[in-house]
């Protein structure tokens, strides 16, 4: 694989299991949904987005204590987290080149300005 030897199921997989530990907690949950937005009702549909899941994760490595947390309770390293994120990151766009050849300006004629 391009992205590391982590299959796409596993790093959505381990995105659910962090996101599952955080909705665990009503301090966390509610702290969640203050920072994306979301609305309880809308997680269980949103969390079949990778994008979405690619968030939580992001979310996550940016708290430290929530990365050390959930390294003591779930066994999951901060590092694991990170390549999971990084596998869920999509690529980035490239377009083919253009088919048209470049324009150039067309050379205009010299005027005297002296005469």
């Amino acid at each position: 694989m391009a992205r590391g030897s982590e299959r796409p199921e596993d790093a959505e997989g381990l995105a659910i299991k962090v996101l599952n530990h955080i909705v665990a907690d009503l301090d966390r949950m509610i702290q969640f949904l203050n920072v994306t937005g979301l609305q309880p009702e809308t997680i269980r549909a949103s969390a079949k987005s990778p994008l979405f899941l690619l968030g939580v994760l992001d979310y996550v490595s940016k708290d430290d204590e929530l990365l050390e947390t959930i390294h003591q309770e779930l066994g999951i390293r901060p590092a694991a987290i990170l390549m999971a994120a990084v596998h869920l990151t999509p690529e980035p766009e490239t377009k083919p080149p253009s088919e048209k050849p470049a324009r150039t300006a067309l050379a205009l004629p010299r005027r005297s300005l002296y005469r």
